[in-house]
């Protein structure tokens, strides 16, 4: 090509920036969205689901660190699957992956609205036109290069975290306003124990996407180190957060109010008294939203990149910009699809799409672990003992933890069934009409992708 060489994805990315993108995507679930488990099945439903949601993230963070140090790719759970399972479970991944950031992304930028809003009574703020903005802005950091928008993440997340960290040990201490107890007994169980087992449908958002923080291995500069260190530090920090933030609210705020809230964190600030607190949360709540929304939109429009160089789509969406080194393209189409769901207004649902989606990547992600260990099984270690090339990092009790993490997908899945049946059908009949369109569109193309052409393996156990 006139003898220069194509544009590339630039390797800058660090275990922090790792960890940015990670817990920047999913911290917002501590500030707004988990309490919906309240709604559903009062405080114990709302520990039963960060438990067992938490063990579930746990595995797919494992699985995930061991694929994405393993390929190095920008597509994340598409290439996993691309490689290890098949074409259209590698398209539907990749379009799941793609729904669940961009809805998260519209639920972010709902929030941000929400609480501007809240700060400004009295200067009749819409919440629509602030959606835009946020949306808007956070796609032109995203268009202007990964390491500026990862930054922000980094410098936004960090705040919110520490937000969380200062009003957990001020309310222990007893400066953070009256914590009250009954409201753990009056709130406990107030639709029995069907709503406790309800309520894990909602307990993915204390988690959701930190599988995401895998998908910029292409982008880092030692992604064998980078990417388990950086996803196993944003889990740790995502379980000792999402604690803090239950034990404050479920005392400051009733479970009649804190399961509707849109922003429990900053309600349970309002609550209790504290001016600080209230300013604190407020920030955080803001800059949660943002670092969320942020990083959405850099994983969701790597995932639209992936369909697309792989011929899914139209490669119109695989260009490169020859300045800022971003898949720009793929990062300008998120904002109409993140602004069509905003437009709906409705947090809940919106929410719950991007969870049925997540949970379709939490059943094909652990499921291409299975199918990589199956296809090399003796790969992590090479004949002197090192590690080896293929599998530099072993998660640990593989592949029987993928199993059960498919399992505990699909057990979570089966709850949406109460309140939010027709979002669940939905849900599947659009990704089993994905998968068999884009199975169709793979056996069209001219050009068929093998399973490590771009990879530089050896042949795996079975291949022919």
């Amino acid at each position: 090509m006139d003898g220069q060489e194509s544009p590339a994805l630039v390797k800058t990315l660090r275990p922090y920036h790792v960890w940015a993108l990670g817990v920047g995507i999913v911290l917002v679930g501590e500030y707004m969205g988990w309490n919906f488990t309240v709604a559903k099945g009062g405080i114990l439903g709302s520990l039963l689901a960060l438990i067992v949601a938490g063990t579930m993230y746990i595995m797919v963070s494992l699985c995930a660190s061991e694929l994405g140090a393993s390929t190095k790719l920008a597509g994340g759970p598409y290439d996993w699957a691309r490689l290890f399972v098949g074409p259209g479970a590698a398209a539907l991944v990749g379009l799941a992956v793609y729904m669940e950031y961009i809805a998260l992304e519209a639920a972010d930028a709902i929030v941000v609205a929400s609480v501007v809003q809240a700060i400004f009574p009295s200067a009749q703020i819409e919440v629509f036109p602030v959606t835009l903005i946020v949306i808007a802005f956070l796609t032109f950091m995203n268009y202007r290069g990964v390491v500026a928008a990862l930054n922000l993440n980094f410098a936004l997340t960090f705040t919110a975290l520490i937000a969380i960290i200062v009003f957990f040990f001020m309310n222990i201490s007893g400066f953070g306003g009256e914590w009250h107890p009954e409201y753990l007994i009056s709130g406990a169980i107030p639709n029995g124990f069907v709503g406790i087992f309800a309520a894990l449908q909602f307990g993915p958002w204390f988690y959701l996407g930190i599988e995401g923080a895998a998908m910029c291995a292409e982008e880092c500069k030692h992604p064998t180190r980078a990417i388990p260190l950086g996803q196993q530090a944003g889990m740790i920090t995502l379980l000792l957060a999402a604690g803090m933030t239950l034990y404050v609210c479920s005392g400051l705020v009733p479970d009649t109010d804190l399961g509707v809230s849109a922003y429990p964190l900053f309600e349970a600030a309002t609550n209790s008294g504290v001016g600080i607190l209230i300013a604190l949360l407020a920030v955080g709540t803001l800059f949660t939203c943002l670092a969320s929304a942020n990083g959405t939109v850099c994983d969701s429009s790597r995932s639209w990149f992936a369909l697309s160089r792989d011929h899914f789509l139209t490669p119109w969406f695989s260009a490169i910009h020859p300045k800022y080194n971003t898949p720009y393209r793929a990062v300008i189409f998120t904002m109409p699809i993140a602004i069509a769901f905003a437009f709906s207004g409705y947090l809940d649902q919106v929410i719950t799409f991007s969870i049925t989606s997540g949970l379709v990547c939490y059943v094909l992600i652990p499921f291409s672990l299975i199918r990589f260990r199956k296809m090399f099984p003796n790969s992590h270690l090479s004949g002197n003992g090192t590690m080896n090339v293929v599998r530099p990092f072993a998660g640990p009790l593989q592949p029987g933890l993928a199993w059960f993490t498919i399992i505990l997908a699909i057990v979570i899945m089966s709850t949406l069934n109460w309140g939010y049946n027709y979002n669940l059908i939905f849900g599947l009949v659009f990704y089993v009409i994905a998968y068999f369109y884009f199975t169709w569109r793979y056996r069209s193309l001219e050009v068929h992708h093998d399973w490590g052409e771009d990879m530089g393996w050896p042949e795996p156990v079975g291949a022919d």
